[in-house]
């Protein structure tokens, strides 16, 4: 056996252990706390829709990612070429999968951006007309509201845009809950708003929170997938390789 078929079949081994093992974890993760969420977290029972939703795709993906790797583990070790072309597909999928999204999110991020401010906007709009205005016409779900003060709470803004000043009316100073950094992440008062101290408010809006955010980690979150389709060539050349030699010998 050459260095050259050492190496490659050392990248495909590394690879798909670190692969099944992740897969294993979320798997394994996700099944006891999609059957378990409620013992260990009973105030999770009125949002079990929104978890589950969350868990069953991490489970399926923990499955995939699982196969996968038990897939490209037997392919390196025996070398059989049906196992590493079969491996080969999975990844050449996923890489063109990868790159399709890469082009859509390129392409479409105008769109995606204006579809979530004015996502933002109407929620922001209903919170502020039902809790500062005062116009209880239309009523405003709790978990919505709750929702929007955690959207603050979470990105450390307050208000849409403008901070504090979003909610202000008539001279009031007092501000959603998810403002304030000593908010507790339950409580929602019932007028849904609550004095806060001057240095416990945040400052920012969320718009521009966000897009701040988002403008510190795009290159980083970039680099990362580059980096990862980049690996994933590189197996699927280690997994030709070995398929070669198999043929060959």
């Amino acid at each position: 056996m050459g260095c050259c078929e050492v190496i490659m079949k050392a990248i495909l081994i590394i690879t798909n252990v670190v692969v099944m093992v992740a897969g294993a974890v979320l798997l394994v993760a996700g099944g006891i706390f999609y059957s378990k969420q409620l013992d260990f977290f009973p105030d999770l029972k009125d949002y079990s829709a929104n978890v589950n939703a969350v868990l069953v795709p991490m489970m399926i993906i923990g499955g995939i990612l699982f196969l996968v790797g038990v897939i490209g583990c037997c392919g390196a070790v025996t070398g059989k070429s049906g196992l590493l072309n079969v491996y080969f597909a999975i990844v050449l999928i996923v890489v063109i999968l990868e790159i399709v999204v890469i082009v859509l999110g390129v392409v479409k991020k105008d769109d995606f951006i204006e579809t979530t401010e004015k996502t933002a906007a109407d929620l922001f709009g209903q919170y502020k007309k039902y809790y500062v205005d005062g116009d209880k016409t239309d009523a405003l779900d709790e978990k919505t509201a709750i929702a929007i003060n955690a959207g603050q709470y979470t990105f450390e803004c307050c208000g849409l845009t403008d901070g504090p000043a979003y909610w202000s009316k008539d001279g009031s100073t007092q501000v959603p809950p998810g403002c304030c950094s000593d908010w507790d992440g339950t409580n929602l008062p019932e007028s849904g708003l609550k004095p806060c101290a001057d240095e416990d408010t945040y400052k920012v809006g969320c718009t521009e929170q966000v897009k701040s955010l988002a403008s510190e980690f795009e290159t980083v979150i970039i680099i990362v997938i580059v980096a990862v389709i980049v690996f994933e060539i590189i197996c699927l050349a280690a997994a030709c390789y070995s398929k070669k030699n198999d043929m060959v010998a």
